[in-house]
This record gives structure tokens, C-alpha cells and sequence, in this order.
């Protein structure tokens, strides 16, 4: 069982043997206070969990214990602590599955002897789900099971997890705030997308602790904005003729996508602006094949844009010789004020931190970035930070420079690169030096083993910045 310490962030310091807790129980063995008498709440903010129980007369303190058991093979002791009052708060993780163990310790002092066994309740951070899925073809669940037409709120599914699954057609969840998730992180299910088949939305989506294999979809995007949006949604801002999708993130975390052979987002030449786009903590494996990318964008929004993407904690690379011409691509006309928002209040972003691209938009060809609607204006931001580029844009004019738009940083409200390392044809680019004005690293990042898919750094500045996708920075490297 591993250990890590977990310091207590606020403890009820109620004396136990103050007067508020004095009691005539003497000359008695104490009982755990009862799984009913236990309470678990957050905090307002979500951000730590309260634990709070009813004194047991008698006692001096409490042996507790909190366990993370997401992984239920190998739980992890998040504390082990005597507290001397009634309550404490720890950290709250999403997406957490822990144990909280209490055990009363007596006043000897009158007699008492302590509490012989612990109590042990369990509590998660998991949203509720609506139902699990059993192992077979999506498309066909969601034929026989609608998602309820008065949903309005988000909705998740289950995946079984280590379970096998396909996606046979073109999987739409139209307006539905759907989540897909497995809730073991550690086992995904894999999704096997088949010809012409990926997912569909107009609406908030969430894509959680999954394996997703698009080597069969050939010509079609992994995610797609549905061809047909409820015109309910257009100018949803109060303003504007864009399709807005608000309310909440397309939010991608803890995926694996592998045999990605076209584009990874993709508009269906409709005009949306999805508010906010997040990828966190994934890797995907691009397969490209040239006649099905080259020339367009792994983020490729012909018709729309997105106000605000981030893509962070995450490692991109591609196993083949083909390459996609960029990696994002807006309609040049997209901008926050054309689609319903206060420029003079609201910002536009892009956001990258902390990611590995290795051979990513690799042909002679290729950019990084292309959206005339963002460049040069004072309501747009950027942070670009830690990220190690290998191999990507070699002929494309920089990639700091294409990520701004060929504007300098002082164009922009914000405009924040520090730590980046753009390595390609054995050297590190040149000329970057009013896109990226902090901290560049001009070293080769050494990966380990790339052509097998491990892209530990070996080269000192990038494991003394900790820079890259996280995933790959060596635990004992302090």
C-alpha cells in the first residue's frame, strides 16, 4: 500500500476532555462512532471535503485515516492522524473514490479502554451516474435507450471498465450535456470507432478515462459539432449569428486516442463558436494518412472558432511520415464580438502548457496555428508555457510566431510564453524573440525512446523546468 502524507488543513480543536466533552462514562470499553453518526460534505468551493463525527463521551481522540481506493488494487493513505476534536478537512480531487477510517481512543485516565474496531465509510467525488453501459456498440445503446428528451443537466454514462465497445455510426448526442466515462481511471475501456463513425454534439461533452481507437474512421474526425443544431442555439449570447455552444466545456480528460487517421475536431462547416475547449492529462497517436489531412487542421473549424481552448498535461505525436498542415485552425472571421460577446469585457484564448509534440505538423508545409480573427487584438490571450515542440513546423516560420498570429506579444492583453522548447532539424528555432519573450530553452530534450512512444526527457534543462507533458517528468527528478 503506498503511503503519502496529506497534512490536515483545518481541524475542530474542541478539547475532548474540555468541559463541553466532559462525561461520567468510566470504567468502559468505547464503540467507533457509528457509520450514521459520520458526516461528508464539500466545501462551498469543492475544493476540500469536511469529515465530521459525533463525540463519543468517554474519549480522548480519534485514530483517522483517509485512503484514496480509485485504483482498488492499490489504495494510497492520504492521512493517518490523531484528532483531538470532532471534524478536519482534507484535499478533494475530482474524480476520487477514498475511504475514511475512525477509531475512538479512550481517556484511560477514568478507566476506558479504546474502541476495538474502526469505522469505515466510503464517499467519491464522481458526478452520479445515470447509467452504466454494457460492453457492445454505442450507436445501438443510444437507439434503444434515448438519452431523456427533459435532460437538461449533465447526464453520465458509464463505461465497464477494461470493456470493449464500438461506435458503428455517426454517434450524436445533439443537445444533451452527455458525459462518457469509465470511473477506473486505471482499466479504460476501449472505443473502436468504425468507418465513418465518431461522436457528435452541439452541446457541452465530456470524454472521461477513455481508450478511443479511430484507425478504422479513415475520412472522419474523432469529434464532430452536429451537422444540424437546434436554431435555438444560434445567437445564444444575445447577439451574433453563431451557433453557441456555453453552459459548459467539450472537456477531453485522461484519454488515450490512438490511430487518430484524420482530424481530431471538427465543425461540419457550421457556424459555431464553442465557448470553451479543454484537453487535459491525454495522449493521442496520430496516424495520418496524406490524402486525408494534409493541408487542414487536427482542431479545424471552417465555418466557426472556439473562444477559449486549452490544451495542457498532454503528449501528441505521430507515428507516420503524413502531417496535417496545422494544428489549429479557425475561420478567419471568428472573433468573440461577432459572436454575441463584450470585447470590452470578455476574452478570446489559447492556451497551451505543459504538452509534448513530437513530429506534429512535420511536413515541409506545415504551421502551427491560423485564426486572422484573433490576431492583434487586445482581448485575446495567450499562455504557452512548458511545452517541448520536436520536430513540428520545421519550415513553417516559427511556431511562437504562428501561435500569436505573426503579431508580437506586446499586441495582445496577454501574452504569456516562458519555458518553451521548439527543437526541429537538430538545432532550436531562431527568431522568436518578440512572440516569445521569456525563458527559451535551446536544448535537445533527448527523449528516451520516441519511435517506441516514451518521451521521458533526458536533457537536463527540460527535467530541471519539469517542462513537457507531465506524465513523462521521472518521479525522484527534484
Amino acid at each position: 500500500m503506498a503511503v503519502f502524507g496529506l497534512t490536515l488543513v483545518s481541524c475542530a480543536q474542541d478539547d475532548l476532555t474540555g468541559e463541553l466533552f466532559s462525561s461520567d462514562v468510566t470504567n468502559t470499553t468505547l464503540a467507533s462512532p457509528g457509520v450514521n453518526d459520520i458526516s461528508i460534505t464539500p466545501t462551498t468551493d469543492n475544493a476540500r471535503t469536511i469529515i465530521s463525527w459525533k463525540v463519543v463521551h468517554g474519549a480522548s481522540s480519534y485514530d483517522c485515516k483517509v485512503y484514496d481506493v480509485t485504483n482498488e488494487s492499490e489504495p494510497v493513505v492520504l492521512l493517518d492522524s490523531i484528532v483531538d476534536g470532532v471534524s478536519f478537512t482534507v484535499e478533494r480531487a475530482e474524480d476520487t473514490n477514498y475511504k475514511f477510517a475512525i477509531r475512538t481512543l479512550a481517556n484511560t485516565e477514568v478507566g476506558n479502554a479504546d474502541a476495538p474496531e474502526a469505522t469505515e465509510v466510503s464517499f467519491t467525488t464522481f458526478v452520479s451516474s445515470f447509467a452504466t453501459i454494457p460492453e457492445g456498440d454505442l450507436y445501438a445503446y443510444f437507439q434503444e435507450n434515448p438519452i431523456p428528451a427533459e435532460t437538461t443537466e449533465e447526464i453520465c454514462y458509464d463505461l465497464v471498465p477494461g470493456g470493449n465497445y464500438t461506435v458503428s455510426q455517426a454517434l450524436d448526442f445533439g443537445g444533451s450535456k452527455v458525459t462518457l466515462r469509465c470511473t477506473n481511471k486505471f482499466n479504460k475501456p476501449t472505443v473502436t470507432l468504425g468507418e465513418n463513425a465518431n461522436l457528435q454534439t452541439y452541446a457541452p461533452m465530456t470524454l472521461k478515462n477513455l481508450k478511443i481507437d479511430a484507425a478504422a474512421a479513415v475520412k472522419t474526425p474523432v469529434i464532430a459539432l452536429s451537422k444540424t443544431p437546434d436554431e435555438a442555439i444560434k445567437g445564444a449570447t444575445g447577439g451574433g449569428d453563431y451557433y453557441n455552444i456555453i453552459g459548459g466545456s467539450i472537456y477531453l480528460t485522461n484519454c488515450d486516442f490512438v490511430n487518430v487517421t484524420d482530424k481530431m475536431f471538427y465543425d461540419n462547416e457550421v457556424r459555431y463558436c464553442v465557448e470553451t475547449f479543454m484537453m487535459d492529462n491525454c495522449t493521442v497517436q496520430l496516424a495520418t494518412a496524406e490524402a486525408n489531412i494534409s493541408g487542414q487542421a487536427m482542431f479545424y473549424l471552417k465555418s466557426g472558432f472556439i473562444k477559449d481552448i486549452t490544451i495542457k498535461n498532454s503528449t501528441w505525436y505521430n507515428t507516420t511520415e503524413f502531417a496535417s498542415k496545422y494544428f489549429i485552425q479557425y475561420n478567419n472571421s471568428g472573433r468573440i464580438d461577432r459572436a454575441g460577446y463584450d470585447k470590452n469585457s470578455q476574452t478570446q484564448s489559447v492556451n497551451m502548457i505543459n504538452n509534448t509534440f513530437y513530429n506534429v505538423c512535420s511536413n515541409n508545409d506545415s504551421q502551427w496555428c491560423n485564426y486572422g480573427g484573433f490576431n492583434g487584438q487586445k482581448y485575446t490571450n495567450f499562455e504557452v508555457t512548458g511545452n517541448i515542440w520536436y520536430g513540428c513546423a520545421p519550415n513553417g516560420g516559427g511556431i511562437a510566431r504562428r501561435i500569436c498570429g505573426g503579431r508580437g506579444a506586446s499586441s495582445y492583453g496577454k501574452c504569456i510564453f516562458n519555458n518553451n522548447t521548439y527543437w526541429v532539424k537538430g538545432a532550436s528555432e531562431t527568431g522568436y524573440e518578440s512572440y516569445d519573450t521569456g525563458l527559451v530553452l535551446q536544448t535537445d530534450p533527448a527523449f528516451a525512446n520516441p519511435a517506441n512512444g516514451d518521451f521521458t526527457p533526458t536533457g537536463a534543462e527540460q527535467l530541471q523546468y519539469k517542462t513537457g507533458d507531465p506524465r513523462w517528468i521521472p518521479l525522484n527528478n527534484n
